[in-house]
């Protein structure tokens, strides 16, 4: 399903899977997104296991508004409606009093690949690197000798839309896949304890629906 503008009707686009119209000054630019923690929970680092799998936009009961902003498991509340043109994912650079290093950020940029599904069907796919949010932080720092990395420039204007849009509403069921793959066919240049990434502490990954989002109360 995407959208696509209706010419000679400004603010007015042609759904094309269903042929409704719709209009955007019924929406609001904003993001929907939810956050996993990779790591034991306890305080402690995380060893991966091969293929090892975190699943966004599944597991929403006990979260807070700053890990995500779902509020039923899998879908959008209902009556809201989200015109998607741009997905994101960043680690979160602080959580409570845990920092994690930029090495820790590094692993899990290059190692993670992320997969977005709508009723599970493809919506986008490929390495971590390739989601840059626009948000986070990004530069040096002198606080204990590291350095602020982020996924991309912290710069919405450089973060790549999608080539088509996609309307999704409570009737759609929404799933993201961050998996950590066993680089396996390297055979014998890379060494097994090298193949999968070890961090130090757990980290907080987010992943980001930009769009136009159309909520119950809206007029």
């Amino acid at each position: 399903m995407a959208i696509r503008p209706i010419k000679g009707r400004p603010g007015k686009f042609l759904d094309t899977g269903t042929g409704k119209v719709l209009d955007i000054s019924d929406y609001r630019e904003d993001d929907k997104f939810d956050t996993v923690i990779i790591g034991d929970g306890a305080g402690g680092g995380a060893t991966l296991t091969a293929g090892e799998q975190f699943i966004f936009f599944r597991d929403v009961a006990q979260k807070r508004l700053i890990d995500t902003n779902f509020t039923q498991q899998s879908r959008l509340s209902a009556g809201e409606e989200l015109i998607i043109d741009r997905v994101g994912m960043t680690v979160r650079d602080a959580t409570g009093n845990l920092l994690p290093t930029p090495s820790d950020v590094k692993k899990l940029v290059s190692d993670a690949f992320l997969r977005i599904e709508v009723n599970r069907i493809l919506l986008i796919e490929g390495p971590a690197v390739k989601f840059p949010s626009g948000y986070g932080l990004y530069g040096n720092t002198v606080e204990n000798g590291q350095g602020i990395v982020s996924v991309g420039v912290p710069s919405t204007a450089a973060a790549l839309k999608l080539l088509k849009t996609q309307l999704i509403t409570s009737e759609h069921e929404m799933q993201g896949f961050l998996t950590f793959y066993d680089r396996n066919w390297t055979g014998a240049d890379l060494n097994a304890a090298d193949r999968m990434p070890t961090f130090s502490q757990p980290l907080m990954c987010t992943t980001w629906l930009h769009g136009l989002i159309k909520q119950a109360v809206s007029k």
